[in-house]
């Protein structure tokens, strides 16, 4: 999960802001979650009310949640909520073959990227054996982990940012913004949004938002550099070791902000040729990726025009 403390490197940033002079934000799920819509403070404060609802279900940081307990205990039967997160998280382990997983928390637990703490290869490569999706074992709302931990946060933020975004229409917002530590989903007008530049605050590219989501993932939210060395969060199952490939960023778009959030992870994991050939097959999405040497490439329903991305 993005610490407060990294916020200065959200690679998503909102460039025009909503009409509406409201605004509330909150500290949850890790970052400080920003709420604008034109509707009542009490909608606002209710969409923060369902996050928090939402990060006390999901968050494996949290003693209490829903996930956590899972965790300890290894079975549960689990919210609806949970479930749903479940089954989507565990669609992409499949569909990937296992490269993007959920159980990979016992080799995530071994980084601490603030105090700089990384695994040896042998450390990382020791732990594996707790890892595999496929142990995972579902029968209606009752969960077996078969000692195993799961950890949502590749998809926690972009699930929360819908289910606001939807309750914050039910409860009669026209526009608005729900920005969640650089998860930003938008609906009602047009909103420009900035990608940042890996490793800098500067903005990169820009692109025009209507009722979607952008999510980024890369190699620098979550790094530190030891002898030499980048170490960062996304990690690979074969080694427990930080994935290497030629990606420094991935930026989806679409309208499901869970899925822009799963599906940023993924691409950062599968690297650009096989990311891009799963983006360009999954209809309603699109991808922008940012190489270690600052070229960018976009998937095919994107184009680049200078510093903007637009549709084609």
């Amino acid at each position: 999960m993005k610490k407060l403390l990294i916020l200065t490197l959200i690679p998503v940033l909102l460039l025009c802001g909503c009409s509406s002079k409201k605004s509330e934000k909150r500290l949850l799920m890790d970052t400080v979650c920003t709420v604008t819509a034109d509707c009542s403070e009490e909608s606002l404060n209710g969409a923060l009310d369902l996050c928090e609802t939402l990060d006390r279900l999901l968050s494996r940081h949290r003693p209490e949640s829903e996930v956590a307990i899972l965790n300890h205990n290894d079975e549960l039967e689990i919210s609806k909520e949970t479930l749903e997160v479940l089954v989507q998280a565990i669609y992409y382990c499949q569909k990937t073959g296992g490269k993007y997983d959920i159980t990979i928390t016992p080799a995530s637990d071994l980084y601490d990227f603030y105090s700089g703490k990384v695994p040896t290869k042998e450390q990382a490569k020791k732990v594996l054996y707790k890892v595999g999706y496929n142990r995972i074992e579902v029968k209606g709302n009752f969960v077996d982990l078969h000692n195993t931990d799961i950890d949502f946060g590749s998809i926690a933020k972009g699930y929360a940012a819908d289910k606001m975004v939807a309750y914050l229409k039910e409860n009669g917002a026209k526009n608005g913004i729900v920005n969640l530590g650089g998860n930003v989903a938008v609906f009602g007008k047009a909103y420009k949004v900035g990608i940042k530049s890996p490793f800098s605050d500067d903005v990169l590219l820009t692109v025009k938002l209507k009722n979607a989501s952008a999510v980024t993932s890369g190699i620098y939210e979550r790094s530190v550099e030891k002898d030499g060395k980048l170490y960062h969060h996304i990690l690979d199952v074969k080694t427990g070791l930080p994935i290497e490939n030629e990606l420094a960023s991935v930026t989806v778009l679409g309208k499901k902000s869970s899925e822009c959030d799963v599906l940023s992870t993924v691409c950062m994991i599968l690297g650009e040729k096989d990311a891009k050939s799963l983006i360009n097959e999954t209809k309603g999405y699109e991808a922008i990726f940012i190489k270690k040497d600052y070229s960018i490439s976009v998937s095919d329903g994107l184009k680049l025009k200078k510093n903007k991305v637009v549709y084609k």
